[in-house]
């Protein structure tokens, strides 16, 4: 087996690995594209384009399948698109980084690479495909997000691949002054990180979140009950048509109500139920926000209730979070701005409510909400997140939702069935987690700090860090087409087109 089938093979395997999955690998996504980018430089640029995208769309199809996705064409069919977009930096490194010096050339491919993974974004489907989504672990990492957001770190990840092909393909006294300004760059990213999360305000006081979800027993007694009623819970028109509906959704809302008189008479300042954990019809809703405001008057604490509300007129149901106050008063009712491919729920304006309370201002998405930079970029200092995911998807989902933290600088409290819950502070730190798969009933309770909103530079100048990356490709490309060869010195060695082997 000649050296690119090797450099091939390799790629493929470590792509897998570097999926952002539970089974994950997050080194793997600093190590993939350096073979792939080897073996791109070393083949001719068609044969490069064909096995560059195999080798993606092998880590795309593993991804989708480990997260249930792979037979929903819509999803199908936009990742099917990522894996071209991202094929084309491997192309444009393959065809115009030997036409620079070693430090511009090195530059091509994490250029974009950004812009890919930034056009990505417009297709409506939130920040997936990022190599950056790997990433919310390594903390000093992790808070160049509050300055570039996700392609500030998906740069250094695709820089640091290119700076070792550069090395590799030109010899290191060539390219030694391109591998001391990348590293000298990444040490000052590390560095700042650090320093960030040194003298970050973490304040003096805290206000206790609960998040509570009902029992698996309640699940079953209203799922025993649906079906003796021959009601099938996502089909919305049965549901609200049907008389006893009310009945059977009870056993979930009742046991919600008394988790969370239990975790407010604990000490939780404010409650919080996940993402149509509750289903109850609109003739029933006074009823249950009647009952809700009680509690929280009596209490003197707020509650944000998640529902799947049936209502009378198509599409016959709603994504809700209702915020009911300490004077039993409705403080907001937001709708799921971006309902996923599989939900039946109508988008909501995109209107996100906030709300001044003693523990700092307060905002709300929904689930797939936070998965858009623009919807998140909000003036508060507490984000609650209701989410509701399923198996294989809810602890990337989790993950992804801490870059909204950092880039933005507020907490953030996700509470999620079917998934991850966790609790995160400006700095992407993890506070507290639950998950719903490892206790019959899930509650996840959090001391937030009590601290103002963190201003960061992404919040006020939002993309431009990827803006400056689309007009990079647009400068280098105009360049690189003036230019009939690579400089004289330290050419890349791309082996004879007729000997190279796929």
């Amino acid at each position: 087996m000649n050296k690119t089938r090797v450099l091939w093979w390799l790629a493929a395997a470590l792509v897998v690995l570097a999926q952002h999955t539970d089974w994950g690998i997050p080194l793997a996504a600093w190590l993939f594209p350096i073979p792939l980018l080897g073996y791109a430089r070393q083949v001719p640029p068609r044969r490069a384009a064909v096995f560059v995208w195999l080798a993606l769309l092998t880590g795309t199809v593993c991804w989708l399948a480990v997260t249930g996705l792979l037979f929903v064409p819509a999803v199908t069919g936009l990742f099917l698109a990522l894996t071209v977009l991202l094929t084309i930096p491997y192309l444009a490194d393959r065809v115009f980084a030997p036409r620079f010096g070693p430090l511009l050339g090195s530059l091509v491919f994490p250029v974009t690479l950004v812009m890919a993974e930034y056009a990505f974004s417009f297709f409506d489907f939130g920040d997936y495909g990022t190599l950056a989504g790997t990433q919310s672990g390594t903390l000093p990492l992790l808070q160049v997000a509050s300055v570039t957001g996700v392609y500030g770190i998906s740069f250094a990840l695709a820089w640091f691949a290119s700076v070792v092909n550069t090395v590799w393909a030109r010899g290191f006294r060539p390219a030694r002054r391109t591998a001391v300004v990348y590293a000298c760059v990444l040490v000052a990213v590390f560095a700042g990180g650090a320093l960030r999360l040194v003298f970050a305000d973490t304040g003096d006081h805290a206000v206790r979140v609960a998040g509570v979800s009902a029992s698996r027993q309640a699940h079953d007694a209203s799922k025993t009950a649906l079906k003796g009623l021959g009601i099938e819970y996502w089909k919305p028109e049965q549901v609200t048509h049907s008389p006893g509906a009310g009945a059977a959704f009870a056993p979930i809302t009742e046991d919600l109500l008394a988790s969370t008189d239990v975790q407010l008479g604990a000490g939780a300042k404010l409650v919080v139920w996940p993402e149509t954990d509750a289903s109850v019809l609109q003739r029933d809703e006074a009823s249950l926000l009647e009952r809700v405001a009680s509690i929280t008057r009596a209490r003197h604490a707020y509650v944000q209730i998640g529902l799947a509300l049936y209502t009378d007129a198509a599409p016959f149901v709603r994504n809700v979070a209702i915020l009911v106050g300490p004077g039993g008063e409705t403080v907001w009712t937001y709708d799921k701005t971006h309902p996923t491919p599989m939900e039946p729920m109508a988008p909501g304006t995109g209107d996100v409510p906030a709300a001044t309370t003693p523990f700092g201002r307060l905002s709300t998405v929904i689930c797939y909400d936070a998965d858009y930079r623009g919807l998140m970029r909000r003036d508060a200092d507490l984000m609650l997140v209701p989410a509701n995911d399923w198996p294989g998807f809810g602890t990337l989902h989790a993950e992804n939702a801490a870059f909204r933290a950092v880039e933005n600088g507020y907490a953030m409290f996700r509470h999620s069935v079917n998934g991850l819950s966790t609790a995160v502070d400006a700095q992407g730190r993890v506070l507290g987690h639950a998950d719903y798969y490892r206790a019959d009933q899930q509650t996840l309770v959090a001391d937030l700090p009590l601290v103002p909103k963190a201003w960061t530079v992404y919040s006020a100048i939002g993309d431009v860090f990827a803006w400056c990356c689309v007009a990079a490709v647009i400068l280098l490309a105009t360049a690189a087409l003036r230019r009939k060869s690579a400089p004289a010195t330290g050419p890349v060695q791309i082996l004879n087109p007729a000997k190279a082997d796929g």
